[in-house]
């Protein structure tokens, strides 16, 4: 399983654009392969809406991020997300090993 930590921010966000963001991800926490059919993308948390940017936060787990560039970048393009920040993480399992091990 590989986590990522995902953030996308919002371009220009005006009421219209919100409610098709949060359709956007409304539909990939519940049919993630209406959105990104290249890729296995399971939902393991969220999403949320960030209470101080406009942007959206979501966890998943993606065995290959590559095939996803294709779906964001068509965002982008269409105006909808300015930038994104994929962060892997790990569980705290590991942190747990990892501290056990120094």
């Amino acid at each position: 399983m590989s986590l990522y930590l995902d953030e996308v921010w919002v371009k220009d966000p005006d009421p219209e654009k919100i409610k098709e963001v949060i359709g956007i991800f409304t539909t990939l926490s519940t049919q993630p392969k209406s959105i990104a059919p290249t890729t296995d993308v399971r939902v393991v948390a969220g999403p949320w809406l960030s209470n101080e940017e406009a942007k959206v936060i979501i966890v998943l787990d993606i065995d290959d991020h590559t095939p996803n560039v294709h779906t964001f970048v068509r965002y982008i393009a269409a105006g909808l997300f300015e930038r994104r920040r994929l962060t892997p993480i790990v569980s705290w399992e590991e942190a747990q090993k990892l501290a056990a091990s120094l």
